[in-house]
């Protein structure tokens, strides 16, 4: 699993079954993060019911253009989601995992959770501490 924040920076990485390690963590975080993103570019180009292409390559907004969830080759899936705040959470599970759309909202849900407690908290020591 892979949490990335709005400006790519990995802000989380675990692996729970990778029979094959990486050599070099950050290009493997700068692969995986550049992959999805060029995905959502390529789909939003290709998207028949919109007028505005944008121009490959160039970043768009949250929400912005067709959505793009993922792919599956015959090793594994990627499943992909970008939440309104930028945080973008990447999956690589079997191929035959089914659809983790619901589960990636999941996963949202909790480090937003987690994020406003973390900030109410330090607001709350910077008060106390004034």
């Amino acid at each position: 699993m892979y949490l990335f924040d709005r400006n790519g920076v990995c802000l989380f990485y675990r692996e729970w079954n990778r029979p094959l390690r990486t050599l070099n963590p950050q290009l493997d975080h700068k692969l995986m993060l550049g992959l999805p993103f060029s995905l959502k570019s390529l789909t939003a180009k290709m998207d028949l019911t919109s007028s505005d292409k944008g121009n490959l390559g160039v970043p768009r907004l949250p929400g912005q253009g067709c959505s793009f969830h993922g792919f599956h080759t015959n090793t594994y899936k990627l499943s992909f989601m970008e939440g309104p705040s930028g945080i973008k959470i990447i999956l690589v599970t079997h191929p035959w995992t089914g659809d983790l759309r619901e589960a990636l909202k999941h996963i949202y849900s909790l480090y937003v959770d987690m994020w406003l407690k973390t900030l109410c908290d330090l607001f709350n020591t910077i008060l106390a501490n004034m």
